[in-house]
């Protein structure tokens, strides 16, 4: 009698730990097989998806935000969205303008060595720097100085010439293959093993939890989702060696910003024509950005070319060999743009006043169509809307479409949206005179409102929708298959959503992982304690040579994900509209607590 108590003991302690490392399961969550099996075959078999992400990439690009084009392509989705039978669809303008005082196109870019030998240079101009008022020559200067004591011996000596801003990069080789899917070891480890400080969703400053590392020549960090390796590899940066003071920040601006403001002031005051710059992958690869806050009175042209023709150009100066660049750029202006978001619905029945959402990006960068970052999460989402409408599936809640606006610049759009309906941070109230600021980053700038990424740090301000909210989920990691799903640290959901994968499995997706994932306008939600969510995605090429180049095409597409990726989210579109209970929330943030 005594051995078997043992023995019940013992099994009792091995189930016990067995269960704490399996996946726990809710035992409540109804699933309509019958209709997720109509919204696979209407995804799989009937898909738009590549037809919609030609128009989006190939007619209406690149869309950066405030130019034509961005209204052109959100004209195109309004009437789409309203063809197949949506309903409230419509351009939301934003509150606030948050700094688009002007819109921007390149017009006509072209740019040659004419002396030495003639080649041309292909590139890109940064985003809101002006043209060059006509075809102008100038000889090419490397500057790499970077103190106001060190520019100083340039004084005088650079008028009407091409500033080549930096050293010439080392390129590297691809020595390992450059697309990569998830292993089912890495996706394991990914939920069983959650990195250090990710344990609760929260993400390490300037890190983008889960991915993989990916061989590839280094590059400079991208405007707002850098690549991302395992926590293992991500050490902290070693102090550097003390350095000459750089030159001082200009009026309101901080650190670095100040300094390359002030350099480029520099430039613009002794006559320059323009400035180069290039990224280390080579391969005519280069990385695309801008500064919309740019005054074109006081701006140069500046061009980011590839590493090929930068070090071209830089070994022939090295060598004393004069090297002359003629270019024409013509780039125009737009005064007081609009800036909007696009929505649309499909209503529910009998909880209609309940909402689910799922939304990416329309706005792109300008050196290629976007197509990837993120036509691809826009055409997914509109398709996954069109095979909701198509089958004809019951949905009681309220399922809303999302594309936002200046996700590039900071997750604006979607914080805006956020603001205006769910809630938002206001600005911390001032310290009093002579009172130390509070501690953390300091607050937006004025008017700016919303959670997440880059939003104000004060008290939250709900507003009458915040508790209608299900869940949204967002697709921005390029055109790789949905793997599984990041919880964001939303412990609850993880049941939830475990059993929701079954049904997908065949399309490869099995992980729900604790993780954060940062960088996208899921955060926007997730900053003011709503249930945000983006999918894991393969890694394909994006963080490779896709993420804000100019080789983010449609020709880096990948259909079958793409059809994939349409119809999961399809599919957790339709759980979480007939689910008896909204998703669980996590505790709200702590104020004054930011996002990546």
């Amino acid at each position: 009698m005594k051995k078997n108590r043992v023995s019940v003991l013992a099994l009792v302690a091995a189930m016990m730990v067995l269960l704490s490392i399996l996946p726990l399961r809710a035992t409540n969550e109804v699933i309509n097989y019958t209709d997720i099996n109509k919204i696979k075959t209407e995804g799989m078999q009937r898909s738009q998806v590549m037809e919609l992400s030609s128009w989006l990439s190939d007619v209406y690009a690149p869309r950066l935000m405030g130019s034509p084009m961005y209204t052109k392509a959100a004209d195109w989705a309004i009437a789409k969205m309203k063809e197949w039978g949506l309903v409230n669809v419509k351009a939301e303008p934003w509150v606030n303008r948050n700094g688009f005082d002007r819109g921007w196109t390149n017009d006509k870019y072209y740019m040659e060595v004419v002396s030495p030998e003639p080649f041309p240079i292909p590139g890109t101009p940064t985003a809101w720097t002006p043209g060059t008022n006509g075809l102008v020559r100038g000889e090419a200067v490397l500057v790499t100085a970077t103190t106001l004591e060190d520019l100083a011996a340039y004084k005088g000596k650079l008028k009407g010439k091409w500033i080549l801003t930096q050293a010439v990069p080392d390129v590297a080789a691809y020595w390992t293959v450059i697309s990569k899917r998830y292993t089912l070891d890495e996706l394991a480890a990914m939920e069983f093993n959650p990195a250090p400080g990710l344990e609760f969703g929260v993400t390490p400053p300037g890190q983008r939890a889960g991915a993989p590392i990916i061989a590839a020549p280094a590059a400079p960090a991208p405007q707002a989702k850098p690549a991302a390796a395992p926590a293992a590899a991500q050490q902290p940066a070693q102090k550097p060696q003390a350095q000459p003071q750089p030159a001082a920040p200009a009026a309101g601006q901080r650190g670095g910003f100040g300094a390359a403001n002030a350099r480029n002031e520099f430039f613009r005051a002794e006559g320059v024509l323009g400035t180069l710059s290039t990224a280390p992958r080579g391969h005519g690869i280069y990385t695309i950005g801008g500064n919309r806050a740019a005054d074109p009175a006081t701006t140069l042209p500046a061009v980011v070319i590839p590493a090929e023709q930068y070090g071209r150009i830089g070994r022939m100066l090295a060598k004393k060999v004069p090297v002359t660049i003629e270019a024409d750029i013509k780039s125009t202006y737009y005064p007081n743009p609009q800036v909007f978001n696009v929505v649309g619905e499909l209503p529910g029945t009998d909880k209609a006043d309940e909402i689910v959402m799922l939304g990416g990006h329309l706005d792109s960068w300008h050196a290629a169509t976007g197509a990837a970052d993120d036509g691809c999460g826009v055409t997914a989402m509109m398709e996954a809307m069109r095979i909701l409408k198509a089958t004809g599936v019951k949905l009681r809640r309220t399922v809303r479409i999302g594309l936002w606006g200046a996700e590039e610049q900071g997750l604006i759009g979607s914080r805006e949206y956020v603001a205006a309906h769910f809630a938002g941070r206001q600005a911390p109230a001032a310290p009093a005179a002579g009172a130390p600021p509070a501690a953390g980053a300091p607050p937006a700038a004025a008017g700016q409102r919303g959670g997440g990424f880059g939003g104000p740090l004060g008290p939250l301000e709900f507003k009458p929708e915040y508790d209608k909210l299900s869940a949204y989920y967002n697709i921005d990691n390029g055109t790789g298959a949905i793997r599984g799903i990041y919880l964001q640290g939303n412990d609850a959901a993880g049941p939830i959503f475990r059993e929701w994968i079954e049904p997908l499995r065949g399309m490869g997706v099995t992980t729900v992982t604790i993780r954060n994932t940062g960088g996208t306008d899921h955060q926007s939600f997730d900053g003011v304690g709503l249930p945000g969510f983006q999918f894991i995605q393969d890694e394909t090429e994006y963080n490779a040579i896709i993420h804000h180049t100019n080789l983010d095409t449609y020709e880096r597409l990948q259909p079958n994900d793409m059809m994939k990726d349409a119809t999961i989210a399809a599919v957790f579109a339709y759980l979480t509209a007939n689910r008896e209970d909204k998703i669980p929330r996590k505790p709200l943030p702590i104020q004054g607590q930011r996002g990546r």
